[in-house]
């Protein structure tokens, strides 16, 4: 991965590249997360927009599209009641008000900005994002995609690439090789393995990030783990693994962005209409 410590960096990096022609697409509410911790936020809405200009203007983007979640996505909650239940709540009335205030804000941002932008009730911005990836990637020189959110990194191809504006990193396909020694679809199959914590997706029991890559780089692809199912072993956690087939499959109906946009936009209010309109707007835009 590359570290980019500042706004001259990364714009050194995108001109050693030569890069022109790209293509930004931004998580909205990931963005916005670096402001949650301030005290105040009397300047946020001037400083997210100028966040996404410094972007635009570094990575040389002919094109910006910011996408934001609108509540819960419908289509997750109806495969697990459970989805995002373990992501933490305020509590503290301070704290209540505190986020009622951040994202009053964040609604005002969203009205005020002149870029391209996607919010949908019961949609997440993943999903949005992940259509138009695959939609729009191939008509530009290179996509960015703008979050530190893990489960994108299934969308990083040749074409495709993320920068972590926490961390200050790029996601590429030869360092997500390289640093996880893994490929984007083996990375797939050990979040199908592994869950995820943060969203309340259970995983297979006994089996943590390590051991799930180590499956994952095994068996490639969840079809040819189900068809090596049952996998010989006595460990507790094998045993899990042999018993978790259908726990997989509905993993991957939750996690995998590539096949399953679709039905996560439809399923979001109004989702039948949505799915046109988006379709209609990179019909316009390629």
């Amino acid at each position: 991965m590359t570290d980019v410590k500042g706004w001259n960096d990364l714009a050194a990096v995108q001109n050693q590249l030569g890069e022109k022609n790209n293509l930004i697409i931004i998580d909205g509410n990931n963005l916005a997360y670096r402001w949650i911790q301030r005290k105040n936020y009397n300047h946020f809405e001037e400083d997210y927009i100028r966040t996404i200009e410094s972007l635009g203007n570094s990575y040389k983007a002919s094109r910006t599209i910011v996408c934001f979640d609108f509540g819960k996505s419908y289509y997750r909650i109806n495969l697990s009641d459970s989805y995002i239940g373990t992501r933490k709540k305020p509590t503290d009335e301070e704290e209540i008000k505190k986020y009622q205030e951040f994202f009053d804000c964040l609604n005002i941002i969203y009205d005020e900005l002149t870029y391209d932008k996607h919010k949908y009730r019961g949609i997440e911005a993943d999903d949005l994002m992940a259509f138009l990836v695959l939609k729009l990637s191939l008509s530009y020189e290179h996509t960015w995609i703008i979050s530190s959110d893990r489960d994108l990194y299934q969308l990083v191809n040749d074409n495709v690439s993320i920068f972590n504006i926490f961390s200050r990193r790029e996601i590429n396909l030869e360092s997500l090789q390289n640093n996880f020694e893994i490929t984007p679809t083996e990375y797939l199959l050990s979040r199908y393995i592994e869950g995820d914590k943060s969203d309340a997706i259970i995983g297979v029991q006994g089996i943590g990030p390590k051991r799930a890559q180590e499956l994952a780089k095994k068996y490639q692809n969840l079809p040819e783990l189900i068809k090596a199912l049952p996998v010989k072993g006595k460990s507790k956690y094998i045993q899990n693994l042999n018993q978790s087939k259908k726990l997989l499959e509905r993993n991957e109906q939750m996690i995998n962005l590539i096949k399953y946009n679709k039905n996560a936009i439809i399923a979001g209010k109004d989702g039948e209409e949505v799915w046109k309109g988006v379709n209609k707007y990179v019909e316009f835009r390629n």
